[in-house]
């Protein structure tokens, strides 16, 4: 079984060539100014949850650090340490 291959067509219409480039064109400008669009969103998106993070790691230590107080505290009085 083989399978031929017709070379392409050499006279192709100058509108389709015109529309090819166009669309080409196109795309690219396109591209470029989606990109500069989401990257500029993407700034904002990333210091808001640059923000929220810290909130979070101040809470988490903040907890950290009662649970550790609660857990030395639970140590003393297992071992009859009177606490401060």
């Amino acid at each position: 079984m083989s399978t031929t291959f017709s070379p392409p067509k050499q006279n192709i219409s100058p509108l389709i060539r015109f529309s090819r480039w166009t669309a080409l064109f196109t795309g690219i400008v396109y591209g470029v100014y989606r990109y500069r669009y989401l990257a500029r969103r993407e700034i904002d998106i990333q210091k808001h949850e640059s923000e929220i993070l810290e909130k979070h790691r101040e809470k988490m230590a903040i907890l950290k650090k009662q649970k550790e107080t609660e857990e030395m505290n639970a140590l003393g009085r297992e071992a009859g340490v009177a606490a401060k």
